[in-house]
């Protein structure tokens, strides 16, 4: 009993130790382009997609998520995802301006959709200060 119990709690403990900070919480971007390249790894995935600007040119997003229990949970395996994919996603992107983000949700090719629900779930960031303390 007391194993299981140990063992509970430090799967939560797992699951709430990824900070937010680092990103607009407040905000969400959905952006469609083209997985370059997809990290299955922890204690964060990634993925790398390329999207087009207004201005023609290609940016890529590099956008960090839970680990893979949560692609796991969700019915995705680590081939899920391959360059080449046209994906939707959405993101909470970088405080500090830089292309990017916190991976909120994906569409697959073939309609499959995940939920970071960490991500969704985390209370928003505050704005980052201009001044020191």
């Amino acid at each position: 009993m007391a194993i299981t119990l140990l063992g509970v709690s430090w799967v939560g403990a797992v699951d709430a130790h990824h900070s937010f900070a680092a990103y607009d919480m407040t905000r969400s971007v959905t952006v469609q382009g083209t997985v370059k390249e997809f990290r299955w790894s922890a204690p964060h995935s990634s993925v790398v997609v390329v999207i087009k600007l207004a201005n023609g040119k290609s940016q890529e997003l590099n956008l960090v998520t839970g680990p893979p229990d949560i692609f796991l949970r969700q019915g995705m395996a680590p081939k899920s995802l391959r360059a080449g994919d046209k994906v939707e996603v959405t993101y909470h992107p970088n405080i500090n301006g830089s292309s990017g983000g916190s991976l909120a949700g994906l569409t697959l090719p073939d309609g499959r959709k995940f939920t970071d629900r960490e991500s969704f779930g985390a209370s928003p960031s505050p704005p980052p200060s201009t001044s020191p303390p």
